[in-house]
């Protein structure tokens, strides 16, 4: 079964050009493709499996789409194709529930593969990106709970290996390299990601960090 993709993104050259990529592959259906907030709301609510998303449109954050988008689809990934390299904006999609991060000046014949592998569980960056996080991880003195509140955790119906995912949460690490940290699969990390947020009844990564700080998790 072919992947469906949607594009968000505003410049019509870029979209144009995506498009035809994910049309002329086999291994993807094109849902359609957003240029502004009202499209992109549409889109949202077809349920796609891989949503497309720059982070510079004219009418809306591309960093709220992806929160909505995330909040709504469930089962939906998220791969950033953007300009923007800094940390602030990597740091951002990461939080608000992208698992890549890929760079419009990357090679484009490239895009149908990382789509796949984003697909199959992956997280696909750009190597800038890649070593941006790498540094970050190095640098940032790992945190670590004070006092693991067991008894709330419990009370929130958490697993003790759902609060290790949720206190790795805390770093910039994405999913995969967290996978890779607790040397357990992508595919068990996600599946504790999603079980917390419905346990913590949010949507984001963010979301789930404040819920966690607000009833003394950390």
């Amino acid at each position: 079964m072919a992947i469906s993709v949607v594009i968000i993104e505003d410049d019509p050259i870029v979209s144009n050009y995506l498009s035809a990529l994910i049309r002329n592959s086999p291994l993807c259906n094109l849902v359609g493709a957003a240029c502004n907030n009202e499209q992109a709301q549409k889109l949202i609510a077809e349920d796609a499996d891989v949503y497309l998303v720059d982070i510079g449109l004219p009418d809306v954050s591309g960093i709220d789409l992806m929160r909505q988008i995330k909040g709504k689809c469930v089962n939906a990934s998220v791969m950033v194709l953007t300009s923007l390299a800094d940390m602030r904006h990597v740091m951002q999609s990461i939080e608000a529930g992208a698992s890549g991060y890929l760079l419009k000046d990357d090679q484009p014949e490239e895009l149908i593969e990382k789509l796949v592998s984003l697909y199959n569980g992956n997280s696909p960056l750009s190597p800038s990106v890649a070593k941006l996080l790498i540094k970050k991880i190095t640098e940032t003195p790992q945190q670590q709970p004070v006092g693991p509140n067991y008894e709330m955790v419990e009370k929130l119906g958490l697993s003790r290996r759902e609060y290790e995912v949720l206190i790795e949460l805390r770093s910039p690490m994405p999913v995969k390299l967290i996978a890779e940290k607790l040397n357990i699969s992508y595919f068990t990390v996600n599946q504790h990601v999603r079980r917390i947020y419905q346990k913590l009844k949010v949507g984001t990564r963010s979301g789930a960090l404040s819920k966690a700080t607000e009833h003394g998790l950390f």
